[in-house]
């Protein structure tokens, strides 16, 4: 078993996503939405602990919480203090971030190589710092742009030359962040299985999901 924490997180694709890979895969795994009020973050990583649940995905408003309570953080999520995928290694959870690694592998499936190119980032929290800090290691140049000065300066400092700007100096238009989400999902469900992630049945459910 795996799922997502999150407050609120019904609204979540992650389990139509995963699911329908592990269908595909002919894998005996099941992945569920857990609803986990704010501030008891820590109590389910200590559930995954417990009932020996393979991993779970983590989301708003738990990313900083978890990843001050997993045994080992990879290098990225421990420069972010934010953990999007919890790994159980035999009761030695892992935290990781495959936001920013999702973002890369997503702008690349659609032909687009960050190196060299200068990339707005809209916003300074947990999965917008994961990104810039992927695209200061993809070699592109990022302007954050944030509400709040000192959330979009600890940002920009995530990847090297970064500048970051106020919301009122925009005036553009914002996709959206679906491939995204199915790209970082991929590379979770590669963490806990082992498997390569079936990347089109993992995206034909997440737009079904969305109809």
């Amino acid at each position: 078993m795996v799922g997502v924490i999150g407050d609120p997180v019904t609204h979540s694709r992650s389990p139509a996503i995963h699911n329908a890979a592990f269908v595909a895969l002919g894998l005996d795994w099941v992945y569920v939405a857990f609803p986990v009020a704010a501030g008891r973050g820590r109590d389910a990583v200590a559930a995954v602990r417990t009932l020996g649940i393979a991993g779970l995905s983590v989301t708003m408003p738990h990313k900083s919480d978890v990843a001050e309570t997993c045994d080992e953080l990879t290098p990225s999520a421990a420069a972010l203090g934010s953990v999007n995928t919890v790994v159980n290694r035999d009761g030695h959870v892992v935290g990781d971030s495959t936001d920013g690694p999702g973002l890369i592998a997503a702008l690349r499936g659609h032909g687009v190589d960050p190196a060299g190119r200068r990339v707005l980032v809209l916003g300074a929290g947990g999965a917008a710092r994961a990104i810039v800090d992927a695209l200061g290691r993809a070699d592109a140049t990022v302007t954050v742009a944030a509400r709040r000065a000192d959330a979009g300066a600890r940002a920009a400092a995530l990847a090297p030359g970064a500048a970051a700007i106020d919301f009122t100096e925009l005036d553009i238009a914002v996709d959206d962040g679906l491939s995204m989400l199915v790209h970082q999902a991929a590379l979770a469900f590669t963490l806990w299985t082992g498997e390569p992630a079936p990347l089109d049945v993992m995206a034909d459910a997440a737009r079904a999901e969305g109809r």
